[in-house]
Formats: structure tokens, C-alpha cells, sequence
């Protein structure tokens, strides 16, 4: 059957008709073969607007749709409801973000930018007259918990917001310290492995000498810095130095200091033996006052190379300087240095100053946060993407900023990078609002687009189960590779890796990409 299209032109606030040519746009549209109606709509995501262009779209009796609008992540959610309403499959979709793509690059140039976006245009829609229908199965969750990994500021957010929305949560804490918490608390205990797919996954986990298999839906990532992970030469000159999060656990119980304080950014300031993740700066801010509302007479010193307080955090720094605390800016070649002959005593030189100063202190702090050594073993388990420093690698920073790349699995606090107390709760919340919110779902959605594997091609070399991160592709009983649909994310990396080229990604095949990318350039190849 020919294909019906429905072209939609978004405006995007009236933002795009000061540089391109819309009336242009519509008339290519319109002359293109499989075009049936042409829509122009000042903002994509707006309601109103959408409900015109259900009506359009069911007036034309249209089976698919290309949209000229911004990013998909921005429109997507709303819009891909609206055109179900008007029977369009949702893989028959395609939107082209026109807005980052072809406009602000060229905001100088608006002939290249509207040739470019002709180009797109015709591309799109000599691609979606190329798409199948896609459907997704479903499947019941065989339970209905959300599991914790960490019992910190964000851990305890997390598993209380899940309570709040009625979803039993599991917190697992890997010290033995008493913890008051909604749920159960499983204390000793670490995640060694896992198998299974998001809503229904399998936790293998580590309770003292014993192994045990725990089911879950749903799990929160909230293990924290790696604060009692601290070495160097600043540490191993004053033993009794201490990480930020417990000096500030004392001052909140009122015990006064051992005399001056003196808050260093960390112990090894030529980062030889400590790969720091980053600095709490605004918690040592924060630690700073606190302990000199309640010790105006405890001198504090807080000595660092980068003093990185954004935003309102600027008015605890000044807060702080009013009331007495001490700033010293040190460059890494003349880092701080204890005084081995009195391990009492630091020397540091004054940046701004260029003067060498001796502090006499009685309790040294470190406030550098490296990233928790667990990251490591519970994205392998979990199959989850880290970042370069060690955290774990969040979604969408604009949309879903305490999700990552597999469904079902949220992160929150100093997991990702280090986050100030209040940011941690903050994040806790939301991500174990959002775990229960996914739980309470009762049934996963999989398949779509992803991978398929022609057997006749296949040789069994293995490429494609060693390669992927979300093992997806195994060795079926015909000796030929077979996909997990409930486990591929789409990402396609077995299908560019296989030598036999047996593999598509359902609706990117070879063929779409050739003809999608002859169209845009313009030419055969």
C-alpha cells in the first residue's frame, strides 16, 4: 500500500520563519510524492495545536508523519500521543530537528540554512516512506519492589518517596550502621551481579558470607562518593584527618573541634595517588558556617586551588567571609605541605598574595569526593555506562536527569558526580518517585526498534554476544545468534559490528540509511 504523509512544520515560537523560508518548505512538501497533507504549526508541543493536527491527520486519512521541529526528546512524549489518536504507529514517526540542526548553526548564513533544511526535508520524507510498522509487547512485572543501592542523604530520599507512593522498597547498605528507613534494610550487604531486564531483574547479592537472589523491579542508584576511599600525602602526614561528610556529622552533634580548622580541597594535590571525582564546595561552605555560628572563636581556614561556588552558593561564600572564615587560594605547584617535624602545622602559599603561610591546626578536613570504587562493580552488573571520572552515567540532562541509559534503573546524589546534601535529597526524591511511579505500571514495554538477526547469514563467530553492553544477543538451540528483545535497547552496535552482516536494526536497515543519505546529499553513490 503507498505510503500517506503527513508533513508537520513547526515554527518553534515563530523563531524559525526570521531565517527560513516555511512557505518554501511547504511547497516542497507538498510536491512530493507521498505527501498527502501539509501542516504548519506555530509551537509542536502545544495542545491545541496538536489537536489540529489529529484532525488534519484523520481529515487525510495519513499513515505516517514527518515532523520539522527541534529536539525529539523536547516534543516526543505529547506528540507521539497525539498521532496515536490519529492511528499513526509510532515508528512511522519521523521528526527532523530542524531547529539545532539546520538553523542555529547557521544563523549567519540563512541561504545554507534553508538549503539544508530542503535537504532534510526531502530526506525525511524519502525515509518515512520507507518505514514499517513497529509494535511493542508487554509483559507482567513479577514484583513490585524498588531496590536502593546505598543508605546516604539521596538513598533515604529515595526509599521514602517510593513508600510515600505505596511501593515496598529494599535498601541495600553495605556498612552495618543503624539506619532508619522505610522497607527492609539489608545492612553488610553489596549487589555482586544481576541478570534479568528492566521490571523484572534478578539481583545477586552479597549478605556477609551468604549469596542471595533478590527479585526487583526497579532500582535506585545512591551509593555515594567514595569519601572514606582518602589517601595521599596530606592523609598519611595526619592520621587522624577526616572526610568532610564526618567532620560535618560532629559539628551537627555539637562536638567542638580540636582546635583551628583547616579545610584542604584534598590530600593529594598533585592527584599521583588519589584520582579525585571533585570538590564539595558547597558543603564545606555550609560545614564552615555551622560550626561558626556555634564556635565563633574556632579559627577556620579553607585552603584550595579552585573554589567552585555557582549560583546562590556565591552568598554562602560571602556569608561565610563576613563571618570570619579564612579563604586561601594555593597553586598546584606549590601545593600544601605538612610540616613533618610538627605534624601539627601546614604551610601553604597564598596565591593572590604570594606569601608563604604556617597555619597551626588542630583538625584537618578534606573535602575531595573520589568517585565510590562500587560504581565500577555495579555498572558491570547492571550493564550501565560510567563516566570518564568513575560515576555512573545519567539519561537526558534536560528531560531525565536521574535516569540512565536501560529503563527501569535511576541514579541519584553523589553517584553520578559530587552533589551538595540538599541536591542529593533533592535527586533522591525525585528518583525514587520515579521508580515507584515505573513500578506501579505493572507490565514493561519491549520491542520496537531492534535488532533482528537473518540466520541464513548468521556464522556463529560470536562478535555480536561479545560485543554488546546489554547482552542481548546469545547462541540459540539452531547454533545461529538470536536476540533478547526484552534486553536490546536499539542501540545498534551489533549490527555495525557483525562481519557476516546478518543483523538489522528494525526500521535503520541498510537500504533506509543508503537511500535516506542518497536523498540528503544530493546524488547517487
Amino acid at each position: 500500500m503507498k505510503a500517506k504523509i503527513q508533513v508537520v512544520i513547526c515554527e518553534c515560537c515563530t523563531e524559525m520563519p526570521q531565517l527560513l523560508d516555511i512557505e518554501k518548505l511547504r511547497e516542497i512538501a507538498s510536491s512530493e510524492e507521498y505527501v498527502a497533507s501539509t501542516v504548519t504549526v506555530d509551537r509542536a508541543c502545544d495542545g491545541k495545536e496538536l489537536q489540529g493536527i489529529v484532525a488534519d491527520a484523520l481529515e487525510h486519512e495519513t499513515d505516517r508523519a514527518v515532523v520539522l521541529a527541534c529536539h525529539k526528546k523536547d516534543i516526543s512524549p505529547s506528540l507521539m500521543k497525539a498521532f496515536r489518536r490519529a492511528g499513526i504507529n509510532e515508528f512511522l514517526v519521523e521528526i527532523v530537528n530542524i531547529r539545532e540542526e539546520a538553523l542555529l548553526p547557521h544563523r549567519e548564513e540563512p541561504d545554507r540554512a534553508q538549503r539544508k533544511g530542503e535537504a532534510m526535508l526531502r530526506a525525511a520524507i524519502r525515509r518515512s516512506s520507507m518505514l514499517s510498522p513497529l509494535e511493542k509487547s508487554t509483559e507482567t512485572m513479577r514484583t513490585s519492589n524498588v531496590v536502593v543501592i546505598g543508605a546516604g542523604v539521596s538513598g533515604k530520599a529515595a526509599a521514602e518517596a517510593a513508600h510515600k507512593k505505596g511501593v515496598h522498597t529494599v535498601i541495600i547498605e553495605k556498612s552495618g550502621k543503624t539506619l532508619k528507613a522505610p522497607g527492609v534494610i539489608l545492612p553488610n550487604s553489596k549487589l555482586v551481579g544481576a541478570k534479568g531486564y528492566s521490571g523484572n531483574f534478578i539481583l545477586r547479592i552479597q549478605a556477609g558470607e551468604k549469596l542471595e537472589d533478590l527479585e526487583c523491579a526497579a532500582i535506585v542508584i545512591a551509593t555515594g562518593g567514595g569519601w572514606t576511599q582518602l589517601k595521599g600525602p596530606l592523609a598519611k602526614a595526619v592520621r587522624d584527618a577526616l572526610p568532610l561528610y564526618r567532620f560535618y556529622e560532629q559539628v551537627k552533634t555539637g562536638t567542638p573541634p580540636k582546635g583551628p580548622v583547616v579545610i584542604v580541597d584534598t590530600p593529594d594535590p598533585s592527584g599521583k595517588t588519589l584520582k579525585v571525582q571533585d570538590y564539595a564546595w558547597d558543603d564545606s561552605l555550609e560545614t564552615a558556617i555551622e560550626l561558626k555560628k556555634k564556635h565563633p572563636l574556632t579559627d577556620i581556614y579553607v585552603v584550595f586551588q579552585e573554589m567552585r561556588a555557582f549560583g546562590l552558593s556565591e552568598l554562602a561564600y560571602k556569608e561565610a567571609a563576613d563571618l570570619g572564615v579564612i579563604f586561601i587560594r594555593y597553586d598546584k605547584s606549590t601545593a600544601p605541605k605538612v610540616d613533618p617535624k610538627d605534624p601539627t602545622r601546614i604551610a601553604v602559599k597564598d596565591f593572590a598574595h604570594a606569601e608563604l603561610l604556617g597555619i597551626r591546626f588542630g583538625t584537618l578536613v578534606f573535602a575531595s569526593i573520589p568517585a565510590n570504587p562500587d560504581n565500577q562493580t555495579i555498572a558491570d552488573a547492571l550493564r550501565i555506562p560510567m563516566t570518564a571520572d568513575g560515576g555512573i552515567r545519567r539519561g537526558s540532562i534536560q528531560r531525565w536527569p536521574v535516569t540512565t541509559p536501560r529503563p527501569g534503573i535511576f541514579v541519584c546524589g553523589s553517584a553520578m558526580f559530587p552533589k551538595s546534601r540538599a541536591a542529593a535529597t533533592l535527586e533522591g526524591e525525585a528518583a525514587g518517585a520515579m521508580a515507584a511511579d515505573y513500578v506501579k505500571k505493572g507490565k514493561i514495554e519491549y520491542g520496537g526498534s531492534v535488532a533482528q538477526v537473518t540466520q541464513e547469514k548468521c556464522s556463529a563467530c560470536l562478535t555480536c554476544v561479545r560485543t554488546c553492553p546489554y547482552e542481548a544477543p546469545f547462541i540459540g538451540t539452531a547454533s545461529k545468534a538470536e536476540i533478547r528483545v526484552q534486553l536490546c535497547q536499539g542501540c545498534g552496535m551489533c549490527v555495525g559490528i557483525c562481519p557476516s552482516k546478518a543483523i538489522e536494526l528494525l526500521n535503520y536497515t541498510d537500504d533506509e540509511i543508503t537511500e535516506e543519505s542518497r536523498v540528503l546529499l544530493g546524488g547517487d553513490f
